[in-house]
């Protein structure tokens, strides 16, 4: 593939996903397999959906549990087929669940004896599906004796997986084996990137909009867009406490004072206004 590293001897699986922002947050998944040349075997392309209820990070990790169960089936279909593979790529164009960041097997080894905590001591998102994804991946090892990585892709190598999850999220019967319960969904209003965090800071005030809360064990997460200034259009992740929670709306506007700025998330004072457009 033109512009990517492509191991001749390994199998690449491409795993995507592709949500509508809609009231359900409706989305699909899509898998595509290529095999070596010298493999006997047609390519695999499969979309599956549809799924409601779930954020974008939990469709890309459940992308790759489909494209690593997809994998398993083709393994013990095929197997004298595939003696030769020394590796399995499974791609994702979401930087954050490479081996790099949140699959990666030391990582979750950690978690795991935090109980499934961050460094930060805060609940970790998406924590039983990044489970999944590891014992998934031991028992792919385990099978074909084969080295197994989650790799980063930009989007444009992953197009084929992209096509077949919005094949997906128009499927017939709604999944919900990866639903959150309890998350509120409202409209958003842009459609901006997720700010650097480190273009924040303590006592900064922002004017945001509401377009979603989710619940994490004991914590909310609010998702909001900034609607003014430098930063306008970015998405913004509030950490809020159950004090906190019943004060944000979705579909409302307020101006928040930043308390805290972490790595992937803000906390912000206990006193906010409501914000109305002059």
């Amino acid at each position: 593939m033109p512009g990517m590293s492509i191991n001749p001897y390994a199998i690449y699986v491409f795993c995507d996903a592709s949500m509508d922002y809609d009231s359900k947050n409706t989305g699909g998944v899509g898998v595509v397999i290529d095999f070596p040349e010298s493999v006997n075997l047609e390519g695999i392309k499969k979309p599956i959906g549809r799924y409601e209820k779930a954020n974008i990070e939990r469709l890309e990790l459940e992308a790759i549990i489909q494209g690593m169960r997809l994998l398993l089936d083709v393994f013990q279909s095929e197997k004298e087929k595939l003696t030769g593979i020394g590796q399995i790529v499974f791609i994702t164009d979401r930087l954050r669940l490479c081996d790099g960041d949140r699959t990666n097997v030391y990582k979750v080894k950690e978690w795991r004896k935090r109980g499934w905590k961050t460094f930060e001591n805060k609940p970790l998102k998406n924590a039983d599906l990044i489970d999944e994804i590891d014992k998934l991946r031991l028992k792919i090892n385990r099978l074909t004796r084969c080295n197994v990585r989650i790799q980063y892709a930009r989007s444009k190598y992953n197009r084929r997986a992209d096509k077949a999850a919005a094949i997906g999220k128009h499927g017939g019967l709604v999944k919900r084996s990866i639903q959150i319960k309890g998350m509120k969904i409202g409209k958003r209003k842009y459609v901006g990137p997720e700010i650097d965090y480190r273009r924040v800071s303590t006592g900064q005030e922002l004017i945001v909009h509401i377009y979603k809360k989710e619940p994490l064990n004991d914590i909310w997460e609010v998702s909001t867009e900034i609607c003014e200034g430098e930063l306008a259009e970015c998405k913004l992740l509030v950490v809020a406490d159950s004090y906190q929670e019943p004060l944000f709306h979705r579909n409302h506007t307020y101006l928040i004072r930043i308390k805290e700025v972490f790595q992937h998330h803000v906390k912000v004072e206990d006193v906010f206004t409501e914000h109305s457009p002059n």
